[in-house]
């Protein structure tokens, strides 16, 4: 997956996507009543498998089966979480350090702190296009794409202010080589993937008379047809301008796509895409050796890096996110509906009905430790 900034995006990968499966579908966006939040459909498939929630403050919860108590959740994350999978993924550099270990693909970031910029301005100034994010910061912030050596500095000093920020003990920048391709989101359950969602970033397509800003603002309105999409909507002028992309004012050529953002999410007004169906058995292989890679991993994003669907050659392991939401596969902008959730209760009930079962083991005498 090479550098983006002499390709047409058009025939990027994410371009080609968006010609052949987004434009054909523009008006089938998907809408829905309401879009019901993640722990509220945690909750009704809980009671659903008699696991009572009781809640606490600050969304602090403990799951109950039988009377007893046999897990909980903070926020989103939950008890099928370890604390060294919590450690592990709350760092880029390190989950990919753990997949690396286990023989993954993995983006390659190299982690600099605040002291080291001068050796991270080396690196980037070697040459072509890179990514620089706050290591442990999540929802996007601080994150940069396609930097080189004249914007360096500002990419920098974003990701240096957005970690300095962060609450997590680990802080630093990290840089990572920059791969034009298609950014994958698998939630994967119990070590296997129960859905898979491709973000689209955003973009306009010119009808040769309107300005960009024009397109963008009718772009926006389009998406409001979805409540998970409305209810993320960015202002447009809160947008931070891709390098390279058109000005507000401009009128592009009658059918010519363009791309103004990098990354998909819908804080960015991005389009989660359901491909479950559609990526390839490679991909979904190694988006759970990922997952497996954690010891004590139960439920989580993975993300991945890949150059086509129907093939894992080039693909990369680029993050975890034991905190991920199901919305953008229980209400993808377009595609089909996915009940990731129903397989993360369906596990909570399991792991409730093993738990206060005593495991005593069996010792030979070619167990004994004493030597």
């Amino acid at each position: 997956m090479s550098a983006a900034s002499s390709v047409p995006d058009a025939r990027r990968p994410i371009g080609r996507f968006i010609t052949e499966q987004v434009l054909p579908r523009w008006e089938e966006l998907n809408s829905y009543p309401r879009a019901v939040r993640h722990n509220q459909t945690m909750d009704y498939g809980l009671r659903h498998r008699r696991i009572l929630v009781h809640g606490f403050r600050r969304n602090t919860a403990a799951f109950l089966y039988n009377g007893a108590v046999v897990g909980g959740r903070q926020g989103r994350l939950t008890t099928l979480v370890s604390d060294q999978a919590l450690e592990a993924a709350s760092s880029k550099t390190l989950f990919q350090t753990y997949a690396a270990a286990a023989g993954l693909p993995v983006a390659g970031g190299q982690l600099f702190s605040a002291e080291n910029s001068a050796q991270a301005r080396k690196q980037v100034a070697a040459g072509g296009e890179w990514v620089l994010k706050p290591d442990t910061v999540r929802h996007g912030r601080g994150l940069s794409f396609r930097v080189t050596a004249e914007t360096f500095d500002a990419a920098w000093q974003e990701a240096l202010e957005v970690s300095a920020r962060g609450s997590a003990s680990t802080e630093g920048v990290v840089v990572e080589p920059f791969r034009d391709g298609l950014n994958l989101r698998f939630f994967v359950v119990g070590g296997s993937a129960r859905a898979v969602a491709l973000r689209v970033p955003l973009f306009v397509v010119g009808d040769g008379s309107r300005t960009v800003g024009e397109l963008l603002a009718a772009a926006l309105e389009h998406r409001g047809r979805n409540p998970l999409l409305r209810a993320n909507l960015p202002p447009a002028d809160a947008l931070t301008p891709l390098p390279g992309a058109p000005e507000t004012e401009e009128v592009l050529p009658a059918g010519e796509l363009r791309l103004l953002q990098e990354e998909g999410r819908m804080g960015t007004g991005g389009l989660p895409y359901d491909i479950t169906d559609e990526v390839c058995p490679e991909l979904v292989t190694l988006a759970e050796q990922a997952a497996e890679a954690v010891p004590g991993l139960g439920a989580a994003g993975i993300d991945l890096v890949a150059a086509d669907l129907n093939s894992a050659e080039g693909a990369v392991v680029l993050d975890a996110d034991p905190r991920a939401s199901v919305r953008i596969h229980r209400y993808p902008a377009f595609g089909q509906r996915r009940r990731a959730m129903a397989d993360l209760t369906h596990l909570l009930r399991l792991r409730a009905e093993q738990w206060d079962r005593q495991i005593v083991p069996v010792l030979g005498a070619e167990d004994d430790d004493d030597g």
